[in-house]
């Protein structure tokens, strides 16, 4: 096997075929059955439709949009661009009309990939369309599946006369929203991206017979670079189809690694402790001794008493996540430490990592023989860090070249010295752990002058199995309240002929959840207990732009949409 040696993208591409020749490399849902695209079949569907590119009139430094769902067909599109020397623009393929042409404006997107005809009238400029799943027969339509029909085996793959692309040259354009609901455009090198690939291999390492679960968009940064690191293994891949069958994929696939969001590990977390509430009386008694046991810190897992749980409680709750998975990384915000502690306690290895879209993005993170928990880790090779003035400072290879059109932004950004200034605040330990404590914009000033970690609080909220997601309002307030947005599935499990405001408006619920209130006020100082909050009803999703596409809530947007709601608490 070569040396783990390459450069740009390109050079991935070629190490991944001369080295790799898995029949099972990638993995996607077809009529319910899962299909296979080998290493040899990647090769060559990935020059072929570089070659039908370049014919279409793609060409060096040409900006394109890959607008889909994550399948291996976004993979193969996306490294086609890159053998003709484009610029990939990862679209969330959930993402509101309104950033949606803003992103094909900002980044003079001419060629778009696109795999729903239900969002082609979403697009308001003209583009050439490249289509994957439906067909129109008109000028400025072509479609990948035609191209892919066509493709000869025996396809001369020196016909692709590409511009090679050099490590310092554009790689992509990722669009990261933060909170504030406003795409930024992060401009990513190959130098960027690869060297976080050549910094993970440092103590990363996978076995070829690996298995993955893919279940995150591929447009945002986490899921791409983690992508990028297991096609460079040659591992087995499976895609989701629909994140609603995620429990039932994993029984499948019995994955040994997958990357997840807090947000998914948190409504796991709480369903198998809302499940073990409903078991009959014995279940329920010894189920709440096991769960309430893998809570706590330093157990030992050679005792009898932790053996009996396992047997009797443990590996069925393994089996929730294919019963054989061995590295679980958590990224793209901040994770519980009880729910990661939980999940250490049961037999699942969890990792905690943390970067941003800025720094391509892994600045520090846990990973097996090097793991503490509430910490993010380590920060990884190739990259240094310091704190000044409490914000965490980052520097090195994967630091992105600049945010596109916004020298302003970016000179804030980055300074002169090259230090990308994250915006988190945080602490290193004496063994070199990072503690992210909290965003600077999510730490509020109260109009006392007391500040607020709003995030700490949000996460305790969300635990009451009646919330979904929780919004503290602190920010130049008298006091802090709260809206909290329901967990819609316990009202369709349960309506009974109810609205959902019905439902929700019941002594009930609001004495649990202010129960729950009462004991997180009872750890916090004066001014930051949570002295109001109101129940939302109304739905909260990506598209509608109240969450970031890593599942973190849009500050700026809720409250715009609720400010008379907040008005009525104050």
């Amino acid at each position: 096997m070569n040396s783990y040696n390459f450069k740009t993208y390109n050079e991935l591409f070629d190490y991944i075929v001369k080295n790799h020749s898995n029949e099972k490399f990638l993995n996607y849902i077809d009529n319910d059955k899962y299909k296979h695209i080998s290493v040899k079949e990647f090769e060559q569907k990935v020059i072929c439709l570089a070659i039908a590119l370049k014919k279409i009139g793609i060409k060096k430094s040409d900006t394109v949009g890959i607008f889909s769902k994550p399948s291996p067909f976004w993979l193969i599109f996306d490294f086609a661009i890159h053998k003709v020397g484009a610029i990939s623009v990862p679209i969330f393929d959930n993402i509101s009309k309104k950033n949606l042409n803003f992103e094909i404006k900002d980044a003079q997107i001419k060629y778009l990939f696109i795999d729903s005809i239900n969002r082609l009238d979403d697009v308001d400029k003209k583009l050439i369309f490249i289509t994957h799943g439906f067909c129109i027969k008109e000028e400025g339509y072509y479609n990948v599946d035609e191209i892919f029909h066509a493709q000869n085996t025996s396809c001369d793959f020196d016909l692709l006369n590409h511009d090679i692309p050099n490590k310092d040259d554009i790689f992509s354009i990722i669009y990261t929203s933060g909170n504030t609901g406003t795409p930024k455009g992060v401009v990513l090198s190959h130098k960027n991206i690869i060297s976080q690939l050549h910094s993970i291999n440092h103590f990363l390492k996978l076995d070829s017979k690996e298995v993955i679960l893919s279940l995150l968009p591929l447009a945002h940064i986490f899921e791409r670079m983690v992508m990028s690191f297991y096609v460079s293994h040659g591992v087995s891949i499976y895609f989701v189809d629909e994140i609603t069958n995620t429990a039932n994929l994993l029984k499948i696939v019995k994955p040994t690694m997958m990357t997840a969001v807090p947000r998914l590990l948190e409504k796991i977390f709480y369903k198998i402790k809302l499940n073990i509430e409903e078991k009959p009386f014995f279940s329920k008694l010894i189920g709440n001794l096991a769960f309430n046991y893998a809570l706590k810190e330093n157990i030992d897992k050679t005792s009898i008493v932790y053996k009996i749980y396992d047997l009797l409680v443990y590996k069925k709750l393994r089996e929730i996540f294919g019963g054989r998975l061995d590295k679980l990384v958590s990224g793209g915000a901040s994770l519980n430490e009880e729910i990661c502690r939980f999940l250490i306690n049961i037999n699942i290895p969890t990792y905690q990592g943390y970067g941003l879209t800025e720094s391509s993005p892994v600045i520090c993170t846990n990973y097996p023989g090097m793991n503490k928990i509430g910490s993010s880790g380590k920060v990884i090779p190739n990259m240094e860090v310091k704190i000044e003035d409490e914000e965490l400072l980052a520097k090195g290879d994967s630091i992105m070249k600049g945010y596109l059109n916004d020298p302003f932004l970016t000179s804030k950004t980055i300074d002169k010295d090259g230090w990308l200034h994250t915006g988190d605040i945080a602490t290193i330990d004496k063994d070199g752990y990072i503690f992210i404590k909290s965003r600077k914009k999510d730490l509020f000033k109260l109009s006392t002058g007391n500040y607020v970690n709003a995030i700490k609080i949000e996460q305790q909220l969300s635990k009451n199995k009646y919330i979904e997601f929780a919004n503290i309002v602190a920010n130049n307030k008298k006091y802090v309240t709260a809206l909290l947005f329901v967990n819609k599935e316990l009202y369709q499990n349960n309506k009974n002929n109810e609205t959902i405001d019905e439902f929700f408006n019941n002594d009930i619920i609001h004495n649990n959840i202010k129960k729950d209130i009462k004991k997180i006020n009872d750890t916090l100082n004066e001014w930051e207990k949570v002295v109001y909050y109101k129940l939302i009803t109304n739905d909260i999703s990506i598209e509608g732009g109240e969450l970031t596409p890593s599942m973190k809530i849009s500050r700026n947007v809720i409250e715009e949409k609720y400010k008379d709601i907040i008005e009525t608490m104050y």
